[in-house]
């Protein structure tokens, strides 16, 4: 890795001072600056932290293999890997298999930038007089930057378990860090940034302050890698972190009168599959969508549900590729009135756990009266629907798109129900149908590409209000929380907590969202691979068109790369050959043969 970070090291100058950064954060985009004394100034500093967002949103736009939130939806039990005998990266992913020695290496290196740039900042900016600074600004710069070295080192702890660690923007050549070290250094940025950014800055859509990390993002994180560190590693503190301090953290965070951050009035309404232009509202029409029928109108990105997230302006040159790999897939490839109002253009990887839809479905405590339910899943091609799960769906269960049929010839695990939070959306141009867009975001704003990829503008969430009441819950034991969401669903009470209860009240609110892999892990540490394998075993899937059932790799079960990998992913062969043997590689990975996917590996 050494010339790796030589490398990163060398051109951080040229990434501050050349790439435009543009309006991500719906901020102003500053020109070239003299990288021989650079920053002096507070627009200056202000780019610096700018930059260290900036990497983030670039993974969004190249491969969406890059993203963990990607590789944690697909490796859980709420998905099959889905899409096509070309996307090898999905079904590897959907086995814990990788389908080349480098499929990492984009990720690494791109972690290993937004780490660089914000160990570049942290030091540049903390050299700066303070009176160069308004008011309490230089904190916030500093917390910010704290906050984001926070992200990017759990990022890369929950991809790869350990790593070289570097804090500063000395380069050398490094051995992995221990797991301990590592969170140590998540929970010192994290309680910097806690510390550093002003209260008065919480939930807020003003310009130049949408999708910047607050100190409420830096208490909900918090929160989410103690959880994870505590139950995954089986510890009662994280470098000396206690679950009140933590309690307490949340608390702040929950405290929607400080935060400003708060509960949506409809859980559906946070998605953009609800927008007024695809309903047919915007144009004083009604489409009879779904979101027709249930009268839901989207409350826009930079919800006040959404703590931390991934935010792309409608104004800037930054887009999300999720709803391309993740949207559904027709022979046509772009919306038409059997799809209608999603995109239908897309890649049609990740298709839905049908297994996972007949437990919701038939839980007492759930159920399709659960407005989360419909509102998460669709159900497609109502004849073969009905013929496959004959047993357990009965006759008012809602198909949203009948005589959608997807594309034989190229899906490969297709069920017949799609996730909805993420799907692409497109809407028609007028009121009269006469024609569509593909992206819905192109009608809202003419500047925005009407492209079924680079038009894709939704924010990719990573906390939600939501999670922070469940995460006390779970602290706490008690059912606060979670009575507030079910009564936000149309259902009753709890009458106590239970863990199981919390279990199920994490796993659909948060369904389809990325958060269900790392619960089974923390929860399960040990045994989370056998879990997934049995809720996933003989789900109906259509094969190419024919109706199967999901098979496990002979030899190389679900179960038992997870007993091996533990969950994590491989490091770059490249970067361990650059690390002069300083690097090595992590447990599951070793052989080609037992790691490495290839066509004809699946045993339909």
């Amino acid at each position: 890795m050494k010339k790796i970070l030589l490398t990163l090291a060398a051109c951080l100058f040229v990434l501050v001072s050349c790439e435009k950064i543009d309006s991500l954060l719906d901020t102003t985009n500053y020109q070239k600056e003299d990288t021989e004394s650079y920053p002096t100034n507070e627009k200056g500093a202000e780019r610096l932290v700018n930059s260290a967002y900036s990497t983030m949103h670039s993974l969004y736009t190249g491969s969406i293999f890059r993203i963990n939130l990607f590789r944690r939806m697909i490796a859980s039990d709420d998905y099959y890997g889905g899409g096509s005998t070309s996307s090898k990266e999905t079904t590897a992913a959907d086995r814990l298999l990788a389908p080349s020695m480098d499929e990492d290496n984009s990720p690494w290196k791109s972690y290993y930038n937004g780490l660089h740039r914000c160990n570049f900042a942290l030091e540049a900016i903390a050299d700066m007089d303070d009176g160069l600074f308004t008011g309490d600004n230089k904190n916030w710069f500093l917390g910010q930057a704290h906050f984001m070295r926070a992200f990017y080192l759990w990022e890369l702890a929950e991809r790869y378990e350990t790593f070289p660690l570097t804090l500063s923007t000395e380069v050398e050549n490094m051995p992995k860090a221990s797991v301990d070290e590592i969170y140590a250094a998540i929970a010192a940025d994290l309680v910097d940034a806690i510390n550093l950014i002003p209260a008065k800055y919480g939930y807020s859509r003003d310009n130049n302050l949408a999708g910047r990390a607050t100190k409420y993002a830096a208490e909900a994180l918090m929160g989410r890698v103690w959880l994870f560190y505590t139950g995954f590693y089986k510890k009662d503190n994280m470098a000396g972190i206690t679950k009140t301090q933590v309690i307490s953290w949340l608390e702040d965070c929950a405290n929607t009168s400080v935060s400003k951050f708060d509960l949506e009035d409809d859980p559906r309404e946070i998605w953009p599959y609800t927008n007024e232009y695809s309903s047919g509202v915007a144009y004083g029409e009604d489409f009879g969508t779904y979101v027709n029928k249930e009268n839901l109108h989207w409350v826009g990105n930079h919800s006040k549900e959404t703590i931390w997230g991934v935010h792309f302006s409608l104004t800037g040159s930054g887009y999300n590729r999720l709803p391309e790999w993740i949207g559904m897939r027709n022979s046509a490839q772009r919306p038409d009135k059997d799809s209608y109002p999603y995109a239908a253009g897309s890649n049609g990887n990740a298709s839905v756990n049908p297994l996972a839809v007949q437990e919701w479905y038939e839980d007492p405590d759930y159920g399709p009266t659960d407005k989360r339910f419909y509102g998460s899943i669709m159900a497609v091609k109502e004849s073969s629907l009905r013929k496959a799960y004959a047993s357990w769906m009965k006759d008012d269960f809602y198909v949203e798109l009948p005589k959608f049929k997807g594309h034989d010839s190229k899906e490969i695990e297709r069920t017949l129900f799609y996730p909805k939070k993420y799907q692409a959306v497109a809407c028609y141009t007028d009121g009269t149908k006469s024609s569509l867009y593909n992206n819905f975001f192109h009608a809202i704003n003419g500047s925005v590409s009407n492209n079924p990829k680079s038009g894709n503008k939704n924010d990719a969430i990573y906390i939600r209000f939501a999670d922070v009441l469940l995460m006390l819950d779970e602290l706490k034991e008690t059912v606060t929380g979670m009575n507030r969401l079910r009564a936000r669903a149309g259902l009753a009470p709890y009458d106590s907590y239970s863990f199981e209860r919390l279990q199920k009240e994490r796993r659909w609110e948060l369904f389809t969202e990325g958060m269900r892999f790392n619960d089974l892990r923390r929860w399960y540490p040990e045994t989370a691979g056998e879990i997934i394998q049995k809720n996933q075993d003989g789900g109906y899937i259509e094969f190419k068109g024919k109706p199967t059932t999901y098979q496990e790799l002979p030899g190389r079960s679900f179960s038992q790369r997870y007993a091996l990998t533990r969950g994590f992913w491989m490091i770059p062969q490249e970067q361990i050959g650059l690390q002069e043997g300083m690097l090595t590689q992590n447990k599951g990975f070793e052989d080609n043969d037992d790691y490495l996917f290839v066509d004809g590996d699946l045993p339909y």
